[in-house]
């Protein structure tokens, strides 16, 4: 217990510094002219990884040889993805809550409903018409809570892997 105390005010900073890479990424596909969803905010899962990964290394720290419990490691980092990814959902909500959140967001849904028009043949043609229609309705039902859930949601389940993998790989 002594050592998660101990190593909150790096859990915080890691999770702020990632908070602002994913900020950043967001920014920097948007400014290319794309929305940063539908796929587009995959990428950000990368940064979740890097932050376990530097997580793990301060918390074993020079302590690399001796025993460090999987399960102490194994918790703190997943207190920082939790952490960092209801920041992330938090953020994402009230960003698309927001006059320029819902312009994007009306830019997002409208091109995929224009897509879907575009392959209508094709999907219903493999799936059938009622398969169709969920998709429509499901496009049209993208909000800033559906969005801010699917983040957090998705954060959790990519992060257990790789969770399980670091720590024991620093274990020892």
């Amino acid at each position: 217990m002594k050592d998660f105390v101990s190593q909150l005010p790096r859990l915080v900073l890691v999770a702020i510094v990632t908070l602002f890479s994913l900020i950043a990424y967001c920014y920097i596909v948007h400014e290319n002219g794309i929305i940063p969803l539908g796929g587009k905010k995959a990428p950000n899962y990368v940064f979740i990884l890097c932050g376990q990964v530097i997580l793990a290394k301060l918390f074993v720290g020079k302590n690399r040889g001796s025993s460090v419990h999987f399960l102490k490691l194994f918790g703190f980092q997943y207190i920082y993805v939790v952490f960092t990814a209801a920041l992330s959902a938090s953020l994402l909500y009230f960003f698309y809550q927001s006059p320029t959140g819902i312009l994007w967001l009306q830019e997002y849904v409208g091109g995929s409903l224009h897509e879907l028009v575009q392959y209508q043949k094709e999907i219903i043609q493999q799936e059938g018409a009622g398969y169709y229609t969920q998709l429509q309705e499901g496009i049209r039902g993208i909000d800033a809570y559906s969005i801010a859930k699917d983040d957090f949601s998705q954060k959790l389940a990519l992060a257990f892997l790789p969770n399980l993998l670091i720590s024991l790989y620093f274990k020892q």
